[in-house]
């Protein structure tokens, strides 16, 4: 897949038409979650069911957006082993996901829930692993505007009419720090050495999808260090993060082959502000 290509055409759809996805594609999209994921902790063992409209009524007050769950043909609900890093892999698979179905042609959205356990009891799933994410997929209906919401503070908050897909996301001046936290000298000649790797990587890391747009998180490069630093926000989680590990990752990996990030043993000699913490690192 083309993932710099795939992330800067990703849009949200929050409208499907009543067409269902045909059988063989449903086998593709199984098919690539258990051979060709990409996976944060291969470790983590996970599952991947696909529900039908049918399965609307069971999900409605479990699972939304924004607390209202979107009508569409299909679902995709990843499960999970629990474990430490389960949001983070989860938000990384789920999203990889997410991007093979906009690569068949398929629209997708992500949905919200707050309690697995309530989804599983929903459901009648056996509880035998946790519910990690969820999406709703299927085939979009054309708009040519819809409603935009910029969340700059939970009590403050713009709604405009969208005239073309693109969220407004972070910057990479106001996402990317170099060498401590907060400074940003000689930001610009590093990236600059490295040509278009890092800047590919962190615009594509700049396009993650988050909770109300929010992108809890910043980057901070410290010599080859490249390392994810979560900023406190109550309304989001570790899901948020695994998808922008997958995006930077994912876009660097077609510069330099493999990226790795490291989730464990993670430097303590890092300054930062309260409440923030390291979430990964990789090496390039």
């Amino acid at each position: 897949m083309n993932y710099s290509a795939l992330i800067e055409g990703r849009r949200s759809v929050r409208a499907f038409l009543d067409k269902a996805v045909p059988e063989e594609l449903i086998l593709e999209i199984l098919e690539y979650h258990d051979k060709s994921c990409k996976r944060l902790a291969p470790d983590i063992d996970t599952a991947l069911l696909i529900l039908d409209e049918s399965s609307q009524s069971a999900l409605e007050g479990t699972a939304g957006y924004k607390q209202f769950l979107i009508g569409a043909p299909h679902y995709l609900l990843l499960l999970s082993d629990r474990g430490p890093h389960m949001g983070l892999n989860a938000g990384y698979m789920m999203e990889d996901m997410i991007l093979k179905l906009g690569d068949m042609g398929l629209n997708s959205c992500w949905l919200t829930f707050t309690d697995g356990a309530a989804v599983s009891s929903a459901l009648g799933i056996s509880p035998f692993m946790e519910v990690a994410a969820i999406a709703a997929f299927g085939y979009g209906k054309k708009v040519r505007r819809e409603l935009q919401l910029n969340v700059i503070s939970m009590s403050n908050v713009d709604i405009a009419v969208k005239r073309h897909y693109y969220d407004p996301k972070k910057s990479i001046q106001d996402m990317v720090y170099y060498e401590s936290w907060g400074s940003r000298e000689g930001l610009d000649e590093h990236m600059g050495f490295y040509g278009d790797i890092l800047w590919d990587s962190f615009y594509a890391a700049s396009q993650s999808p988050s909770y109300l747009n929010r992108q809890p998180y910043g980057f901070l490069i410290r010599g080859h260090e490249i390392i994810l630093v979560s900023v406190p926000d109550e309304h989001t989680g570790q899901l948020n993060l695994g998808i922008a590990l997958l995006h930077f990752g994912a876009v660097a990996a077609q510069w330099v082959g493999s990226v790795q990030w490291q989730l464990d043993g993670l430097p303590a000699d890092v300054e930062l502000p309260e409440g923030h913490a390291i979430a990964a690192l990789c090496r390039i």
